[in-house]
């Protein structure tokens, strides 16, 4: 099993951050387009204030190394707690080695640990890779369709057990 460190994002971390953002590989699928610097560092400290006051929150991820691979969110949402969005980008360097199963299993141990009983991810119904590796964790298709101006599908996983 791989070594993968999943840390809350630090005000010394926006380079690695920055570097998934405005890689538009990363990205293509995501915002169909990178970020810009100003755009990044405002997002940036947004997730670092969310930081704070959370238990969930944004991740860096990184390998025995140290060196930042990937980025993971786990967010329960403001309007019902019980649900949360969990989500990752990695660097394509990463790409098709297993990181991206190993971080959505990681992102459900904390959200079954976070008493979170549903876990959705959007994504877009083109990216072939992100679709598999959450059918493969159990999640199924909840809706597909125009997801704040871009293509969008909703995959769900009920992580509450059955009696």
């Amino acid at each position: 099993m791989r070594v993968m460190n999943f840390l809350k994002y630090a005000p010394s971390d926006f380079a690695d951050y920055y570097a998934l953002v405005s890689n538009i590989e990363v990205m293509q699928q995501i915002t169909e387009r990178a970020l810009p610097e100003h755009e990044a560092t405002s997002e940036y400290e947004s997730m670092l204030n969310y930081n704070l006051g959370n238990n969930c929150g944004y991740y860096r991820i990184s390998g025995e190394d140290g060196v930042g691979m990937a980025y993971a969110k786990l967010i329960p949402d403001e309007s019902d707690p019980s649900r949360a969005e969990m989500g990752y980008m990695i660097l394509p360097e990463y790409w098709g080695k297993g990181h991206g199963t190993s971080i959505a299993a990681r992102l459900i141990i904390q959200a079954q640990a976070a008493g979170i009983a549903v876990l959705y991810a959007v994504i877009d119904p083109s990216n072939a890779a992100s679709r598999q590796i959450l059918l493969r964790q159990n999640f199924v298709s909840t809706w597909v369709g125009d997801y704040e101006g871009l293509p969008g599908e909703i995959l769900e996983l009920n992580l509450q057990v059955k009696r």
